[in-house]
């Protein structure tokens, strides 16, 4: 596929050069994705394994895409959205993060910093700041921690997570992924219903911006 470079810079924050250079780094799947109609843009494995799944039983099978963490994101989704690939963006909000790290008071701010460093770019993340309860919009999911923590609110999912051999915050993809499949849509929490729906819905984001003196 030919990138325009220029045009991912200019939705990177960057140059061209840094941002052809720091793309070689990305997952292969980001590159794949590119020009597909849709994705959901995620940070990691688990999210990709867990989501997926949702969203072929909800009768949209869209692609969902690890970006490999939260700092390639915005390269990530200039990368797709150069492409003309339109994204919902799913963002861990690590509220909690701090309380799972050796030195909180260290993971606790650093976790601040990151999130808001996001919600500055993010498609559809206007007004909100780190430590706000989960929200959906229609170009983006702002967990208020993570997904794990979401999972956390679905019974039929831990039920399922346990009978699969897993553990809550075991990093098992597949396992969670097989747990998504087989837990009841019942019980499914709002926030995941609400990023089920807005996947589902017309696309949020416009054709990507030309890239200055384009």
């Amino acid at each position: 596929m030919q990138v325009d470079w220029a045009l991912v810079a200019a939705g990177a924050g960057t140059s061209a050069n840094r941002a052809r250079a720091a793309a070689a780094h990305l997952p292969p799947e980001v590159l794949a994705a590119a020009g597909a109609p849709r994705a959901v843009l995620v940070e990691g494995a688990t999210d990709r394994a867990v989501l997926g799944v949702l969203l072929v039983r909800a009768g949209c099978p869209v692609p969902v895409v690890a970006a490999g963490g939260k700092q390639p994101l915005r390269l990530a989704h200039a990368l797709l959205r150069a492409a003309g690939t339109a994204c919902h963006v799913v963002v861990d909000g690590d509220a909690r993060g701090w309380t799972r790290a050796g030195n909180r008071s260290r993971a606790r701010a650093v976790h601040r910093r990151q999130t808001a460093a996001v919600l500055a770019w993010l498609p559809g993340a206007a007004g909100l700041v780190p430590g706000d309860p989960t929200t959906t919009t229609a170009a983006c999911t702002v967990w208020h921690d993570d997904l794990e923590a979401e999972l956390e609110q679905w019974p039929s999912f831990a039920a399922a997570l346990l009978a699969a051999g897993g553990e809550p915050r075991g990093k098992e993809p597949a396992r969670y992924a097989a747990a998504a499949a087989a837990a009841s849509p019942r019980d499914l929490p709002a926030g995941l219903r609400a990023l089920l729906a807005a996947v589902a819905a017309p696309p949020a984001e416009a054709a990507p911006p030309a890239p200055p003196g384009g």
